[in-house]
């Protein structure tokens, strides 16, 4: 009997390259079987690179094969829901970028489908932070950080200071949707450490009306510059966010302020540091050998494989993305109505 996982690529662009493929190379028993990207130059050049044996003309020519028993779905985002729910429909697992889809309402059609199918539908992790998520795990079992009072998250860049920048796709809401900057992507590290979000206050603002497109046009722009979101998690943590991408000098950070001490999360790092309540030096956070995460060679490809041959748990799932899509969601909502948005259960 033939156990090899055979898996086929819609978009094989660059993370797909710099991660996915590798990790999936590293993994006894599976084969990249099929490519097809944007158009045909790009899928042979992706299969040559790469040593795949087929190209396919389109994404539904390569989710309807039946040798295939896993897709990849590496596009942007207006792509997700389409290939997710065929490749689903086709009886094949699914591996989804992040940026799940372009709303809550997508994302909720791609686990429902997921869950009465009973296949593997996961999602590619924020790797902020998961070199630490076990041992903030362990400091708030163990109490150590005491009662946790407020939490800061702020993702500030300059990528459309310039009003003359052009609009690319994470700027283009026809192609990401409600989906802002790193917006989703804090959410998701924000849930791993505290828990799902309760509710959600949100002012958004845009500061340069209108962008070039990439065909030259002029088009308006409905992705915010900047969010700024009051959030309470359901434990009762508030959780304040601040994301710009008009601001000249970047910030990636998250504070954690607990009654016995503060945490400090550089992102760009990837250090944490703690200082306890009465000191005012702060060191690097122990992480014990049990709680290690090596992000440089991260198993996320694995993960998903072992999801799909032996049942394993995966995160983060299609679950999981909803419930990071309900939060953007509720940005948008919240700052429409000047109203606090509650965030229902996604059933």
């Amino acid at each position: 009997m033939n156990d090899t996982l055979r898996v086929g690529f819609v978009g094989l662009g660059g993370i797909s390259r710099q991660r996915h493929v590798p990790g999936l190379k590293r993994i006894p028993g599976v084969e990249i079987a099929a490519v097809a990207n944007r158009g045909r130059a790009s899928s042979e050049r992706a299969a040559a690179e790469f040593g795949i044996p087929e190209i396919c003309e389109d994404w539904r020519e390569l989710v309807a094969r039946p040798d295939l028993q896993a897709v990849f779905i590496g596009t942007w985002p207006y792509m997700h829901r389409e290939i997710s729910l065929a490749a689903l429909d086709a009886g094949k697992h699914v591996f989804c970028q992040a940026r799940m889809a372009m709303n809550a309402a997508e994302a909720l059609e791609m686990v429902r489908r997921a869950r009465a199918l009973d296949l593997v539908a996961a999602l590619c992790p924020v790797p902020f932070g998961l070199k630490y998520d076990r041992a903030v795990e362990r400091m708030l079992r163990e109490g150590e950080l005491g009662d946790v009072r407020l939490v800061q998250a702020a993702s500030l860049c300059g990528a459309y200071a310039d009003p003359a920048t052009p609009m690319d796709w994470r700027k283009d809401h026809r192609l990401s949707g409600l989906n802002m900057h790193t917006l989703g992507m804090y959410v998701e590290v924000m849930h791993r450490w505290f828990g799902w979000t309760a509710d959600a206050s949100a002012q958004t603002q845009t500061f340069v009306p209108e962008r070039v497109d990439e065909t030259g046009a002029r088009v308006e722009v409905r992705i915010p510059d900047q969010v700024l979101l009051a959030a309470r998690q359901r434990n009762g943590i508030p959780i304040q966010y601040a994301f710009s991408t008009v601001a000249q000098h970047p910030v990636d950070r998250v504070e954690v302020y607990g009654s016995a001490a503060t945490l400090r999360y550089d992102v760009a790092s990837d250090v944490m540091t703690i200082a306890r309540a009465g000191e005012t030096t702060f060191v690097e956070v122990e992480v014990r050998p049990d709680e290690a995460y090596d992000v440089a060679r991260w198993r996320v490809e694995e993960d998903f494989v072992a999801a799909i041959r032996e049942g394993r748990p995966y995160h983060p799932d299609f679950e999981d993305g909803v419930r990071y899509m309900q939060v953007v969601d509720a940005v948008y909502t919240s700052a429409d109505s000047g109203k606090v948005v509650p965030i229902e259960e996604p059933v």
